[in-house]
């Protein structure tokens, strides 16, 4: 039965990854991103009251006494999604509102998450952390967390607070990496989550919430491979989990766009605009007949809505890096993480990318 719910979930319908005309990205020659060391991020502090917390942006509180501090608490980050319009019936959580968006968080925004996710996992009394988003958020913020955070606490990313929080504090939930929580209540791998509760995944769901809430896991605890210990982004990149590069190194702009039939020089343009392009491959295999590439800045190739399609070295152009099994929004998150870090050479991003 359980085979059959997940079966239907995958199969149920597929979605579209937004992308833009290469034109397009010649806007941003006349608001170029300036890439200041000194970026401005007005973030909520962490209250270290015990009771369950509401705090917001704004620096207004809502609390309502009901943990101990001799009990662990879940630290519930809000960027959009669906809330309880009160907690009083959650004990022993506390809840941070930093956005209430309903668009896409970009890059800058998933990392003021990260920092505040960061600060409240160290301390002593955090059992985890659950971030709530929005639906066009859930599948970035979930891999981003995936390659930033290295820890066994529980970290879920969801669009309904009420789904995720059996999972944060079930005991099965630690050591898995970061987790996310569809609509259909479908449990992943940060990193091989969908788009949407209707769209392919490059993985199955590792566990499902029942009608009871109670979380049934389908495989015993451990991380993809993507973020292993033994991982090359976990061994030679340990710099990628620090959320505090964009501080230093500024913010990369790294579009999506779709692949066409673009000269040269227009592609070479670009590298005074952007710190690399994710190209939505066409080719229902390979992408080997396109001319998007770059000795500039990185081309990644990434394949949309097709489950489980591997892009590699073979499929692009010389001058350009294949994917693997990553959705063009993957793609550009692992790309802007590299970008921050100073990870720009083909050699780098082809043993980073699966």
């Amino acid at each position: 039965m359980k085979l059959q719910v997940v079966l239907s979930a995958l199969l149920a319908c597929s979605s579209a990854v937004v992308a833009s005309p290469i034109e397009n990205l010649f806007k941003y020659r006349a608001a170029k991103v300036s890439h200041s060391k000194t970026i401005n991020s007005t973030l909520p502090t962490w209250s270290s009251s015990n009771g369950s917390n509401t705090t917001y942006a704004n620096s207004t509180n809502s609390t309502t006494n009901t943990t101990s501090s001799e009990k662990s608490q879940l630290q519930i980050i809000v960027t959009g999604g669906e809330v309880p319009i009160t907690n009083s019936s959650l004990t022993h959580t506390n809840y941070t509102r930093l956005y209430n968006s309903s668009s896409a968080l970009n890059i800058t925004e998933l990392y003021n998450v990260a920092r505040v996710v960061n600060e409240t996992i160290q301390e002593e009394s955090s059992s985890g952390a659950v971030v709530v988003t929005n639906a066009k958020s859930l599948e970035a913020v979930a891999f981003f967390f995936s390659i930033v955070f290295d820890t066994n606490k529980p970290i879920i990313i969801t669009e309904d607070s009420a789904y995720a929080i059996p999972v944060a504090n079930d005991k099965k939930a630690a050591s898995r990496g970061v987790l996310s929580v569809t609509s259909d209540k479908l449990v992943y791998s940060g990193v091989f989550t969908p788009a949407s509760a209707c769209s392919y995944g490059a993985g199955l769901p590792v566990a499902i919430v029942d009608d009871q809430d109670q979380v049934e896991w389908f495989f015993d605890a451990s991380k993809p491979t993507l973020i292993s210990s033994s991982s090359v982004i976990r061994k030679e990149y340990s710099n990628f989990t620090t959320p505090y590069g964009i501080l230093q190194n500024g913010i990369p702009v790294v579009p999506i766009v779709y692949d066409g039939g673009y000269s040269t020089s227009l592609i070479s343009s670009l590298s005074s605009v952007v710190q690399g392009l994710v190209v939505v491959s066409s080719g229902s295999t390979n992408s080997t007949s396109s001319t998007i590439e770059s000795t500039k800045i990185p081309v990644v190739y990434a394949e949309a809505n097709t489950p489980l399609n591997f892009i590699d070295a073979k499929d692009v152009p010389k001058n350009a890096i294949g994917a693997g099994y990553l959705s063009p929004i993957k793609a550009q998150i692992l790309l802007s993480i590299a970008a921050v870090n100073g990870v720009t050479s083909k050699s780098a991003l082809e043993n980073i990318f699966p």
